[in-house]
């Protein structure tokens, strides 16, 4: 564990009395120091000082005060990462409203949804697309960047600088409303408070040390509860520096530039290296040999330095020189610097925590929720257990009911759902545990092993949480469809088992004179036509939620065959079994790419 002496961030987490202290109660050491980075449309990388960004969140502050912005209100923030979204995030909580952040890849209904339900008062939008998905809404709005009436402007403009009328918020106060799917398919924001977050940011810090000369390359979305408390206040708490990657596509041309130390990641981007190195590794015989022989050495050190050991003889000098020239071209494709990943927002394969680890890449898989603040367990460095998601981090206790599902308690666990107090009971006990809805296993030495997913919800490898029976809905409102089961756990994208009509689809497709071909259900031309219909019928659906690739199944599911329950629930896990083969072939070709 992470101890005051050597992590600031843990006392400033522990004392300070709202988020906004975190930016604005610095040490002045720190006031000159490079806080945030992001590039110019030219391409060059700007920074952003600790004192610039503090004049800019105050300005943006006292100007929040001029439109009447009071304590509680809530206000809207859509966009991609950036300064602009940070300075956005720190003024409103510095005058006790309430932030909440809107996906910047969902759909327009979803977006104006999230600022419907939670009565925003004013929105703070990045110009262009996120704008045009508001084209037409009545809410008082801001862009984030243009020379006048623009967040930006209004951050650079000197005639706002001037004491705030607003007092400092308290731990009490509502912070943020984050929206997460539910199985209706009409969100619920979870309700956090600055104590709930700052805790959090505690817990976190007494798991993972953070320090000043750290620097995080952040591409998660910030409205995501994983890149909010990890990659946005932990940092600010630590006098870290945060670089703005400009795109998801375009990490692995900023991280050689940025050189990042720590970074907060779903697992979608470690299967992806891990696909780019295997695909290479195909090519040559000799290459797959080398990697292979690196790998073993690699995991047979690991496992070592756990029990503060290491490679002795030939060993250590086979592994000095395969590390050489396998291993350091990955680590040099990262920035060469790379101290920590952390992993979560899904389940992150043994497999490529392995193939991370064996190559001096240190990997901490952690658990957590949004209804958490989100952070609940984190591997620990000197004992990483890659099949686990670690133990429980400071300040949070777990404990399992008789079916296996974890509970969790403490201070960062949410104040309830927004407006929503049944929904909150359901899952908030009169104890203070919360129901996680996850099926799990604890060891000995604390360390939590997801087995299963008690509620339904699946969860990308992005991090994006998809509703499947909403999906689903949306499959079987085609007349051509009657049954549907979306899949994609742990996975990139979402692909469907079908049951279709066959004499609807045969009208429709081929005509009502024209048999369906002996091999309809594999039929390429068929699955194009189907996928298109289906893209129409839920073009309301953000884009994480849309379906790449169908299986037409032959057999109804009914509850005979044991694919539905009495209440013609669909057995996910039994539906799963019978078609195993054909889903794992789904993604295998797709992923290697």
């Amino acid at each position: 564990m992470a101890s005051p002496k050597t992590c600031l961030g843990l006392k400033r987490a522990e004392k300070s009395s709202s988020l906004s202290d975190l930016l604005l109660e610095a040490p002045s050491e720190w006031l000159d120091k490079p806080l945030l980075r992001s590039r110019k449309t030219n391409g060059e990388w700007q920074q952003w000082s600790r004192i610039k960004v503090q004049q800019g969140v105050l300005r943006v502050a006292a100007w929040l005060e001029s439109q009447g912005i009071k304590s509680g209100d809530r206000v809207g923030i859509l966009g991609h990462n950036c300064p602009e979204w940070l300075i956005a995030d720190f003024a409103i909580l510095r005058i006790g409203a309430v932030t909440v952040p809107a996906y910047f890849t969902d759909s327009p209904e979803a977006v104006r949804y999230v600022f419907d339900d939670a009565g925003c008062s004013l929105l703070l939008v990045e110009e262009g697309a996120q704008e045009a998905k508001l084209d037409g809404y009545d809410k008082p709005m801001v862009v984030f960047h243009g020379e006048t009436d623009s967040l930006a402007a209004i951050a650079s403009d000197e005639a706002w600088d001037g004491q705030l009328q607003t007092p400092c918020p308290t731990r009490d106060d509502l912070a943020t409303l984050i929206y997460t799917s539910g199985t209706t398919g009409h969100p619920k924001g979870v309700m956090l408070t600055h104590g709930n977050l700052l805790s959090d940011v505690w817990a976190g810090l007494g798991g993972v040390p953070v320090f000043p000369d750290d620097i995080f390359l952040s591409f998660l979305p910030v409205s995501h509860a994983f890149e909010r408390t990890v990659g946005h206040f932990l940092p600010m708490a630590c006098g870290s520096e945060i670089a703005y990657a400009e795109d998801v596509t375009t990490l692995m041309r900023d991280m050689p530039e940025v050189q990042p130390t720590v970074m907060i990641s779903v697992p979608r981007l470690y299967e992806k290296i891990y696909a780019g190195v295997h695909a290479k590794m195909e090519a040559s015989v000799v290459k797959r040999f080398l990697f292979e022989q690196a790998q073993s050495l690699g995991m047979q050190r690991f496992e070592l330095r756990k029990k503060g050991e290491n490679l002795h003889g030939l060993k250590a000098r086979v592994w000095k020189l395969l590390d050489g020239v396998v291993n350091a071209k990955l680590r040099a494709k990262m920035g060469g610097k790379l101290r920590i990943f952390v992993s979560g927002g899904a389940a992150l394969s043994p497999r490529i925590a392995n193939f991370l680890l064996a190559a001096d890449i240190t990997v901490l898989p952690g658990y957590g929720l949004s209804e958490s603040s989100p952070v609940l367990t984190v591997n620990i460095e000197e004992n990483i257990k890659p099949a686990s998601v670690g133990p429980a981090l400071p300040g949070v206790e777990l404990k399992l009911t008789e079916d296996g599902e974890l509970l969790a308690k403490g201070a960062m666990i949410m104040r309830g759902y927004w407006q929503k107090d049944a929904e909150t009971k359901e899952v908030l006990d009169e104890n203070g545990w919360l129901h996680t809805g996850d099926i799990v296993e604890i060891d000995d030495d604390g360390y939590v092993f997801i087995v299963d997913r008690k509620k339904e919800i699946m969860v990308l490898s992005s991090g994006e949480n998809v509703p499947p029976a909403l999906v689903e809905q949306h499959l079987t409102h085609d007349p051509c469809i009657e049954q549907a089961m979306v899949v994609g756990e742990g996975r990139a994208w979402l692909a469907a088992l079908l049951i279709v009509n066959e004499e609807q689809l045969r009208v429709r497709w081929r005509g009502k004179k024209r048999a369906l071909p002996d091999n309809w259900r594999e039929d390429k031309a068929l699955h194009s036509w189907l996928l298109k219909r289906i893209r129409h019928e839920s073009h309301d659906l953000a884009s994480y939620m849309q379906i790449r690739k169908l299986l037409v199944v032959s057999e109804e599911w009914t509850q005979l065959n044991g694919c539905l329950t009495p209440t013609l629930k669909l057995k996910r896990r039994h539906i799963r079994a019978l078609h195993e083969e054909e889903i794992h072939a789904f993604y295998v070709s797709s992923e290697s790419k």
